[in-house]
């Protein structure tokens, strides 16, 4: 059976890259959804799909913060 959250994870990771402002939400699904794999005992799937959400928030996050930063800088 599929994690749901797992492909939510997934979902707000890809909104993530343009839209920085849901890259929370896409790193606590992913970790959240990873915990809730692992500790299934095999009987989850959707690792792929948690993983590549959280890097997906992971990567928003950042380009939220640098391209903040550099707006503060700039201006």
């Amino acid at each position: 059976m599929r994690d749901r959250a797992a492909t939510r994870a997934l979902v707000l990771g890809l909104l993530a890259l343009p839209f920085g402002i849901v890259s929370p939400f896409a790193i606590w699904s992913g970790a959240r959804s990873l915990r809730r794999i692992g500790a299934s005992g095999g009987e989850l799937k959707g690792a792929g799909s948690a993983m590549a959400g959280l890097i997906g928030g992971t990567l928003g996050l950042l380009t939220l913060i640098i391209g903040t930063a550099y707006w503060f800088i700039a201006s």
